[in-house]
């Protein structure tokens, strides 16, 4: 099955990790197996906010590390791991919070993207869609309303 690409764009009132947690919140009450992909620094933020971010709600998360046990539906997971996705094969849905297209993607998972409203972040959004056009993912856009 091919992978589809959804991109999400943020008003500028809109908090990027505050709308990924909601993102990964409606994931998981979908049953969604959730990767979120970043820089260790941003993981250890979306960490602490998803432990505060909704006072009566619990999402089992936790940062990836090497050969750590895939026992959580959400999986917080640095660019150093991505090209190891084929271990990751019961997660479906993966938030790329990257500055690179997940092109490693390619098969089973749908994938979401975050656009936020400055120009700089924009130009980067366009050049990640591009890149999934090219490589035949199937793609989405719209505003968030998370």
């Amino acid at each position: 099955m091919k992978s589809t690409v959804n991109f999400y764009s943020l008003e500028k009132n809109q908090d990027l990790h505050l709308s990924i947690c909601s993102l990964i919140r409606e994931l998981y009450k979908l049953g969604g197996q959730i990767i979120i992909c970043d820089s260790h620094y941003n993981l250890e933020k979306i960490d602490k906010l998803l432990w505060t971010f909704e006072q009566n709600s619990f999402l089992p998360h936790k940062i990836y590390e090497h050969e750590v046990a895939l026992d959580t539906p959400i999986l917080l997971l640095t660019e150093k791991y991505l090209n190891n996705l084929l271990i990751f094969k019961e997660y479906n849905s993966i938030i790329n919070n990257f500055d690179e297209p997940i092109i490693q993607a390619k098969n089973h998972f749908k994938v979401y993207e975050f656009v936020e409203s400055s120009e700089e972040k924009k130009i980067i959004s366009r050049k990640k869609y591009a890149i999934y056009k090219d490589n035949n993912f199937d793609l989405n856009h719209k505003k968030y309303n998370g």
